[in-house]
């Protein structure tokens, strides 16, 4: 369980500091009201170092209890004898550095690009005790930290935004920019994360896997990027067309059910990142059965709910509430009932 707490204070700490990264960068006219924000900033720093921290506490309590080394020798090979201290030790000093920065109040210009700078060892830190650097080293560790980064910048803005957001003037010129950025992202997170899983889970077994929690986490993670791109057409065209009818409404819930949406998807990632790799080859699955299809049928249906609720101007919560219905039927349809 501490283990998933980690993930989530990781994943949730560097999407919203990249989302503020990347905001710091857009002209005032082009976002709505935001403010300073860096009480965000420094939480989001916090929130990657306690995340980063609490696996380092169980490598310590091993060399502490297991080993029976002393206090000082325990904490000074948790630090430097592990790959998870040296991470820790990159992500700790990138924090410290940021946060100094961060507490400057001049250099407003270079401010941001000497934290664009200290951005790169951090996430580098964060995706160094990866499954993939583990296996395959710098390439692994390049392709997992590019990973986590077009995620971060992509769901950083939505968070911040959507929950940071003191109105939604601008909105308009908001969405010009963010929507083409956010598909660009999206296919780049996409694209990375089938590499991630090719060398682990070939095309081939990924239905096998189901039987397996690895497989379950991963099927649950990759259903519920459904309407998570439910909520991104709603959020990136719909609202265009409701603004050009000058409908008066409030965006950001959208923005706010789409992050419920994200959310579980880094809690299927953060239960992914502490389960076994399956190891290959896997039992072939069992043929899908007459019942399956109708769950699934019934499922997809649901999900698609989502853009139905919103276009008959229904309550958002009820479009979420369709999504995880759909998704949960989806889950059942492929993995319970085979």
């Amino acid at each position: 369980m501490i283990e998933i707490v980690s993930e989530l204070l990781v994943y949730l700490g560097g999407a919203f500091w990249a989302g503020r990264l990347v905001l710091l960068f857009i002209a005032p006219d082009k976002k709505p009201s935001l403010g300073a924000l860096d009480g965000l900033a420094l939480f989001a720093l916090i929130s990657i170092v306690i995340g980063t921290s609490l696996p380092l506490g169980r490598v310590f309590v091993y060399f502490r209890h297991e080993l029976d080394l002393p206090v000082r020798d325990a904490l000074r090979a948790s630090l430097f004898d592990v790959r998870i201290g040296h991470s820790f030790l990159i992500v700790y000093f990138s924090v410290l550095m940021a946060t100094i920065i961060l507490c400057i109040k001049r250099l407003v210009f270079t401010k941001r690009w000497l934290l664009v700078g200290l951005t790169i060892p951090l996430f580098l830190g964060i995706t160094g005790t990866s499954h993939a650097a583990a296996k395959h080293g710098v390439p692994g560790l390049m392709l997992q930290a590019g990973h986590f980064s077009l995620m971060a910048l992509w769901i950083g803005v939505v968070f911040v935004v959507g929950w940071g957001a003191r109105d939604f003037k601008n909105w308009s010129s908001f969405l010009r920019w963010f929507s083409p950025l956010a598909q660009v992202l999206f296919v780049g997170v996409v694209v990375t994360g089938f590499f991630l899983m090719r060398p682990s889970i070939p095309i081939s077994e990924y239905r096998n896997v189901w039987n397996l929690p690895y497989g379950q986490a991963l099927l649950l993670k990759h259903l519920l990027l459904i309407p998570l791109l439910g909520y991104a057409f709603i959020n990136g065209t719909l609202v265009k067309r409701r603004f050009q009818k000058t409908e008066p409404f409030d965006p950001r819930l959208g923005l706010r059910f789409e992050s419920v949406m994200i959310f579980g998807v880094f809690l299927a990632s953060a239960t992914l990142s502490n389960l076994e790799q399956p190891v290959l080859p896997l039992i072939e699955a069992e043929t899908l059965l007459w019942s399956n299809g109708l769950v699934l049928a019934l499922g997809i249906s649901s999900v698609f709910l989502l853009v139905f609720t919103y276009q008959k101007r229904l309550p958002l919560v009820l479009g979420c509430l369709f999504s995880l219905l759909g998704v949960s039927l989806l889950y059942i349809g492929l993995v319970y009932t085979l």
